[in-house]
């Protein structure tokens, strides 16, 4: 899978992440893309350190030991 469609890929599924949340609140969300193309997401944290790690995290769950998880996007919703 090409940098760009996993790229792609990743702000998909950010934004239907979004468009599925509701709340008055600000949330961080975040998407995690590995040289493989698995992929690890986050949504509803308060802080962005924390929608990083999750997403990070559940990439690298899903991914080998030799591929390399990356933050492809974070954004904060209300």
């Amino acid at each position: 899978m090409t940098r760009m469609k996993r790229t792609g890929l990743a702000a998909l599924v950010l934004a239907i992440t979004f468009a599925a949340s509701h709340g008055a609140a600000l949330a961080w969300g975040c998407i995690a893309v590995s040289e493989e193309g698995t992929y690890g997401y986050s949504y509803s944290f308060d802080e962005e350190a924390d929608a990083r790690e999750r997403a990070l995290n559940e990439c690298a769950n899903r991914t080998t030991e030799e591929s390399v998880c990356e933050i492809t996007e974070c954004n904060e919703s209300d």
